[in-house]
C-alpha cells in the first residue's frame, strides 16, 4: 500500500524549502554574475576584444595567412577549398537549395545551355574539322596552322579526361546526394561507393567540366583568357541557383577543372622530370 500521507508530506517539504530559497537564488546569481564580471580573466578577456587591441591581432593573422597563400599557393587554395566545401555542407548546401528547388526562370534556362555531358563530343568534332583542314590545305602555312589547332583541341581532351575520371572516382567514393533527393525523397548528405553516377554530385560533373576546358581553353589564348573564365564563372552560378548542384559541389568541381588543367600541363611539358607534379 502506498502511504499517501508520507508522499504528501515528502512533497510539502520539497515547496517550502523551495519558497525558502527563492528569495536568494536572485541574490546568488547576481553575486556570481559580478564576481564574474568583475573576475581578472573576464576583464583581460574584454580589453582584448576592443578594438585597439583587437586590430592589430587581426593584421597580424590576415598578414600571416597572405604570406602563407603567397609562398604556397597550390597547398593554400586546397585547404581554403576543404575548408569552405566543409562549411559549406554544414551550413549553406541545405537551406540554400531548398531555397532555389522547384523553382524555374532565367538561371535555370541559362544553366541549360551547360553542355556538360557534350564536351567530348564538340571536342571531337573540332579535332576532326582542324585535321581535315590541314588535310586539304595547299600551303604549309595553313597545314601547319590547322595542326597546331588539332594539338590544342587534343590538349583540352586530355584535361578534361583527367578532370573527369578524377570527379568520377570521387562521386562513387562520396556518393552524395543530388539536390533531386532532397526535393523528392528528403535525403541530404553522403552514401559511400555509390556507383550510380548520375545521383551523385560532388563534385558537379557539369562545373568540372566547365573549368577544365576554360582553364586549358585560356592558356592558348591569352587575348580571351579573362572571357572563357567569365563564361565559366557565370556558368557555374547559373548551375548553383537552378540548384542542379550544391554550393560545394561547385566549388569542388571548379578547384578540379583546375588542378586538372595544371595536370595536363605536367605532362605534356618536356621538362616534367625536373618538375614534380605535385608542389607547394
Amino acid at each position: 500500500m502506498i502511504d499517501k500521507t508520507a508522499i504528501s508530506r515528502f512533497f510539502k517539504q520539497i515547496f517550502r524549502r523551495a519558497k525558502e530559497t527563492a528569495p536568494s537564488v536572485p541574490q546568488k546569481a547576481k553575486a556570481l554574475i559580478d564576481g564574474v564580471k568583475n573576475s581578472e580573466r573576464t576583464k583581460r578577456l574584454v580589453e582584448s576584444l576592443k578594438w585597439r587591441n583587437l586590430r592589430p591581432r587581426l593584421v597580424e593573422a590576415r598578414d600571416i595567412v597572405a604570406a602563407f597563400t603567397r609562398e604556397q599557393p597550390k597547398t593554400a587554395v586546397f585547404m581554403y577549398v576543404c575548408l569552405f566545401s566543409a562549411f559549406s555542407i554544414g551550413f549553406l548546401d541545405k537551406p540554400f537549395a531548398l531555397s532555389r528547388l522547384g523553382g524555374g526562370g532565367f538561371f535555370h534556362t541559362l544553366a541549360a545551355f551547360n553542355p556538360s555531358g557534350w564536351w567530348f563530343l564538340i571536342l571531337a568534332a573540332l579535332w576532326l574539322f582542324y585535321m581535315a583542314v590541314a588535310g586539304l590545305s595547299l600551303t604549309t602555312d595553313v597545314f601547319e596552322r590547322n595542326l597546331v589547332k588539332a594539338r590544342r583541341v587534343l590538349f583540352v581532351s586530355m584535361t578534361l579526361g583527367l578532370s573527369s575520371a578524377f570527379t568520377l572516382i570521387a562521386n562513387i567514393l562520396t556518393g552524395r546526394y543530388t539536390p533531386e533527393f532532397l526535393e523528392t525523397m528528403h535525403l541530404y548528405g553522403f552514401s559511400a561507393l555509390r556507383f550510380n553516377v548520375v545521383e551523385t554530385s560532388f563534385p558537379d560533373f557539369g562545373v568540372q567540366s566547365l573549368w577544365a576546358v576554360a582553364a586549358a581553353a585560356a592558356s592558348f589564348s591569352p587575348k580571351f583568357a579573362k572571357a572563357f573564365l567569365a563564361a565559366a564563372a557565370v556558368m557555374t552560378v547559373a548551375v548553383v541557383f537552378a540548384a542542379k548542384c550544391f554550393i560545394s559541389d561547385a566549388v569542388t568541381g571548379a578547384y578540379v577543372g583546375v588542378i586538372a588543367y595544371y595536370a595536363a600541363a605536367w605532362i605534356k611539358s618536356e621538362n616534367r622530370e625536373n618538375t614534380p607534379l605535385i608542389s607547394l
